[in-house]
């Protein structure tokens, strides 16, 4: 029932935004667009997002700053009012997403599809994570759980307001097309950023530095540089990097409203580059010992088999063991396919795969002693 009520709400989450665009599109069409639909939309979409950027993802999830209740509220509030889920599962999901980033484990990488990483994964309960198990800190928040026990009310504030303010049309742009723009823009940082850009740091995922989703996001598309600097309250790293979010974190610490902003200093940056270039070349080097490894396993385990048919053991037990050289070899199969898919892979997934290797073949010898085959 969880799942189909998730399915329900994504469709809608879906399906109306594209709705409005449609009718967006029909009305710029008939130049029925008067300058106060534009500006509902711009409007309601800069805090919003903002709410997104520096409220869910900065302060919430990393911890870039710390700040007054007053502040947090508005800034969790203005999340919420962005559509992208309350603020316990965004946070508890995101920092998931750091914990296994494009890994198994990963809610929304690209590695199970562009589409998946967009937004399919939304449709499946099981790929948002549990506040208890991955921001246990935050259960303890008052701020924090005011404002995710009445997500719905903020809910209505952002699609009521629009129309209180312009009308049907003003529902059609301020609500309609800015939930589309907003919800599809981060879900650009899932996608298109760990898919396509460059890579100023070596990191131990696909995540990339993409400028339209820089400036769409507010400095939310410097990804590869946060995925380096998780903490760091300032994505753009490079004066040319804009980040209109870490622009407005600078001028409120300014103010004196937020404080204990994180921040990477320049050496910091350097030593990082070349820290993680040797991390690099070491799990490269694990990763070709690996498919080594797998190369030779997969021959010692075909051998296996056949020579399993000559000893004298039971038919019985021939069958259970060519079932299992047959289960070892899909294993196989799924492993090298795995290690080849991904750039950019942990040494402890590496490690873990080749102990998993090691007690595979060990195990399928011992069914058999050594002097029998």
């Amino acid at each position: 029932m969880a799942e189909t009520w998730q399915k329900i709400r994504v469709l809608f989450l879906v399906v109306l935004p594209l709705a409005a665009v449609v009718a967006a599109i029909v009305l710029f069409w008939n130049q029925y667009v008067h300058a106060k639909d534009l500006l509902l939309l711009a409007l309601f979409y800069v805090p919003t997002t903002l709410g997104v950027t520096i409220g869910y993802h900065r302060m919430l999830t990393h911890q870039g700053f710390e700040s007054n209740r007053l502040v947090r509220l508005m800034f969790l509030i203005l999340g919420c009012m962005a559509c992208e889920g309350t603020p316990l599962d965004w946070a508890a999901t995101h920092i998931k997403h750091h914990a296994h980033s494009d890994d198994d484990g990963d809610p929304h990488s690209p590695l199970h599809g562009f589409w998946h990483a967009h937004m399919g994964w939304l449709f499946s309960k099981k790929n948002f994570a549990d506040a208890k198990t991955y921001a246990p800190h935050l259960l303890d928040d008052p701020v924090t759980m005011f404002v995710d026990k009445y997500s719905w009310v903020w809910f209505l504030l952002t699609v009521s307001l629009p129309f209180l303010l312009g009308g049907w049309t003003g529902l059609i742009w301020g609500a309609g097309v800015r939930i589309f723009l907003t919800t599809h823009v981060t879900w650009s940082v899932n996608s298109v950023c760990h898919t396509f850009g460059k890579r100023e740091f070596e990191t131990t995922d696909e995540s990339r530095n993409e400028w339209i989703v820089g400036l769409l996001a507010f400095g939310e598309g410097w990804h590869n540089n946060h995925h380096a600097f998780p903490r760091n309250a300032f994505h753009g790293l490079r004066w040319w990097q804009v980040d209109f979010s870490g622009l407005l974190i600078r001028a409120l610490e300014r103010l004196g409203l937020i404080w204990n902003v994180q921040r990477v200093a320049e050496p910091m940056l350097e030593s990082h580059k070349v820290n993680a270039l040797k991390r690099f070349d070491a799990v490269k080097t694990i990763r070709a010992q690996l498919l080594d490894m797998l190369h030779h396993a997969q021959e010692e385990i075909s051998r296996l088999r056949r020579e399993y048919g000559k000893v004298p053991i039971t038919p019985e037990e021939i069958d259970e063991t060519v079932t299992a050289c047959e289960s070892a070899l899909k294993r196989l199969e799924e492993i090298q396919k795995s290690v080849l898919a991904a750039h950019h892979v942990r040494k402890q997934k590496l490690d873990a795969y080749v102990r998993e290797v090691q007690q595979m073949v060990g195990a399928l010898k011992a069914r058999v002693s050594p002097s029998r085959v």
